[in-house]
C-alpha cells in the first residue's frame, strides 16, 4: 500500500488547492506527532486542509476527529492566521513541498508545508520562521522560529527539463535504469517504473548501457505524463484482490492487472486511502519493537540513498568540468592571479559579470559556475585538475559512508528477520488458539442429555438441588427425588 505522496501527486493537490483562494482561515488543530488540520472558510462552506502524519496533505472528504484543547503550536497559529485571506497555492519546482501565500491586514505570511524527511509546517513572514511544527538543524539549514528560512536546494525538475538535460543527469549515474530515474531524474519509484514499463526498457538495465535513443523515448515518456496530469487529470485507485495498493492522477500501465476505480479528486483518493489503511492498521497484530526496528531500517535505507545520490552527484560535477575544459582553465587561471592584485569586493565585482558564475567566497577562494544544470564549486588558486581530484575525493568519501551505512543497513535487516519469525510464531499460535465458548447455566451442575434429546439435570448438594428447583424449574418440567437417605 502507498505509504507517502510523490511529486506528481503533490502537483495534482495544488491544482485542487486553487479553488481555496481568497477563501479565510477559520481554525487551526495540531495532534499527535504530526498531524495539523487547518479549518478553511470557503464559498462553499467549510473546507478541512489535512497535513497527515508528515507525509500527506489534502483536502479531506470527511472531518477528522480533532482534540478539544488546542496544543499550544495551534493556538499560535491561530492567533497568526485568524480569519487570514488565502491567496495563492504553488509547488516549489518539482518537490514534494507546497507554499500557501495568507495575508492579514498587519503582514503577509507563507504556510510551508514539507512532506520529504522530516516533513514540517512552517508559518514564515519576509524569509523568516515565526513558528513550525518541527524544529531541526540540518547540514545546510535549519528550522527553528527566528532563523532565516532556507529552501532545500532544489533538485533536478524533469517537468522542465530539455532533451538534453535529462540526458546528461541520465548519463551521470552509475545505477540501474529504474534507480536512476526515481533518485538522480527526481522521477520517484512509481514513475520511474511506469517510464521504463511505457518505452519497453528493463528497468534493472544499468544507465550507461541505455542507447540516447531510448533516453530519449523517457525523456518523451516523462512530458507525455506530464500533459495527462496536466490536460487531463484522472484520480484513479488501484487495487488488487480488494485492496488499495497505489493512487495517481493518470492511468498507469504498471498496474495492468489492478482493477481501476475512478474518484471525483485526488483529494477523495487519498482520503479513501487514509480510511482503508487505517482499518488494515486496526486489524494488524503489531510488535512495538518491530515497528521501532522498521522505522530505524527506514531511516538507514534513506541514508543509504542520500549518500549513494550525493556520491553520484559529485563524480557527475568532476566529469562535467572536462566537458568545459577550456573555458574553466581560463577562468582559473584569471581569478588566481586577480585574486592576488584586487580586492575581495573588486574580485567579486568583476567575477559576477561573467554569465556562467553562480557565486563567488573570496574569503575562501571558493567560485561557483554553471556547467549544463550543475552549480560547481572550484578552488581557483588550484587548477582544474586538482579541483576535480578534490571533487572525485568527496564523491568517494560519500561512496564509503553509503557502503558503511548500507552495512548498517544489512544489520537491521537480519535483525528484523529473527524477530519477525518469532513474532510470527507468536500471533499463528494466538490464531490457532480456539475462541472460548459460551457457558451455558445449567453446566455449573450435573448434566446430560438424553438420546430423545431431553436435558436431565441433577444437582451436586442439598444446596444446589434447592436452586434448581427455585431458580430453573418451570412449568412441564419433570422433578425427580430418591426417597432415600444420602439421596440428593
Amino acid at each position: 500500500m502507498k505509504k507517502e505522496m510523490s511529486s506528481f501527486d503533490v502537483s495534482s493537490l495544488v491544482s485542487e488547492m486553487a479553488a481555496l483562494e481568497n477563501a479565510h482561515m477559520d481554525k487551526v488543530y495540531q495532534w499527535g506527532a504530526g498531524n495539523v488540520l487547518f479549518r478553511i472558510n470557503a464559498n462553499g462552506g467549510k473546507v478541512e486542509l489535512f497535513y497527515k502524519d508528515k507525509k500527506w496533505l489534502y483536502l479531506a472528504p470527511e472531518k477528522p476527529e480533532t482534540p478539544v484543547t488546542p496544543t499550544s503550536f495551534a493556538t499560535f497559529m491561530r492567533k497568526y492566521l485568524n480569519n487570514a485571506r488565502i491567496g495563492k497555492t504553488y509547488q516549489v519546482g518539482f518537490d514534494r513541498m507546497v507554499v500557501m501565500e495568507v495575508f492579514k491586514a498587519e503582514a503577509d505570511y507563507k504556510i510551508i508545508f514539507e512532506m520529504f524527511g522530516g516533513g514540517n509546517v512552517l508559518l514564515v513572514q519576509d524569509g523568516k520562521i515565526v513558528n513550525c511544527l518541527t524544529q531541526r538543524t540540518f547540514r545546510d539549514r535549519t528550522t527553528r522560529p527566528g532563523e532565516e528560512y532556507v529552501m532545500p536546494k532544489e533538485r533536478f525538475n524533469p517537468l522542465t527539463s530539455t532533451a538534453e538535460e535529462f540526458l546528461s543527469v541520465f548519463r551521470s549515474s552509475d545505477s540501474d535504469t529504474v534507480r536512476t530515474l526515481a533518485t538522480v531524474n527526481n522521477l520517484g519509484g512509481q514513475y520511474a517504473e511506469e517510464v521504463c514499463k511505457r518505452v519497453g526498457c528493463e528497468k534493472s538495465t544499468p544507465a550507461k548501457e541505455v542507447s540516447e535513443e531510448v533516453v530519449g523515448l523517457m525523456h518523451k515518456a516523462v512530458r507525455d505524463i506530464v500533459t495527462e496530469v496536466t490536460d487531463k487529470p484522472e484520480s484513479v485507485i488501484f487495487r488488487k484482490d480488494g485492496k488499495i495498493v497505489d493512487i495517481s492522477s493518470v492511468n498507469l500501465q504498471i498496474y495492468d492487472d489492478c482493477e481501476i476505480e475512478v474518484a471525483e479528486t485526488f483529494s477523495k483518493a487519498i482520503g479513501r486511502l487514509m480510511a482503508e489503511t487505517a482499518v488494515e492498521e486496526k486489524k494488524e497484530f503489531v510488535d512495538p519493537e518491530i515497528e521501532k526496528l522498521k522505522k530505524r531500517i527506514g531511516k538507514q535505507q534513506e541514508t543509504v540513498q542520500a549518500y549513494r545520490q550525493s556520491s553520484e552527484m559529485q563524480k557527475a560535477k568532476a566529469d562535467s568540468l572536462y566537458t568545459e575544459y577550456q573555458k574553466v582553465t581560463e577562468l582559473l587561471e584569471v581569478l588566481k592571479v586577480q585574486s592576488q592584485k584586487l580586492s575581495w569586493e573588486k574580485l567579486t565585482e568583476g567575477a559576477l559579470k561573467i554569465p556562467y558564475v553562480d557565486y563567488i567566497e573570496p574569503e575562501k577562494n571558493r567560485i561557483a559556475i554553471k556547467i549544463g544544470f550543475l552549480s560547481v564549486e572550484l578552488d581557483y588558486t588550484k587548477n582544474i585538475d586538482a579541483n576535480a581530484s578534490d571533487i572525485y575525493a568527496q564523491g568517494k568519501a560519500e561512496s564509503v559512508k553509503a557502503d558503511n551505512a548500507e552495512k548498517a543497513l544489512l544489520d537491521s535487516q537480519e535483525e528484523l528477520q529473527r524477530k519477525q519469525k518469532g513474532f510470527d510464531k507468536r500471533v499463528a499460535l494466538e490464531l490457532s488458539r480456539a475462541a472460548p465458548t459460551k457457558k451455558f447455566w445449567f453446566e455449573t451442575y450435573k448434566w446430560f442429555f438424553t438420546s430423545e434429546g431431553k436435558l436431565v439435570i441433577a444437582g451436586r448438594d442439598a444446596h444446589s438441588n434447592d436452586n434448581i428447583v427455585k431458580k430453573h424449574l418451570k412449568d412441564g418440567d419433570v422433578y425427580v427425588h430418591a426417597d432415600i437417605h444420602g439421596a440428593t
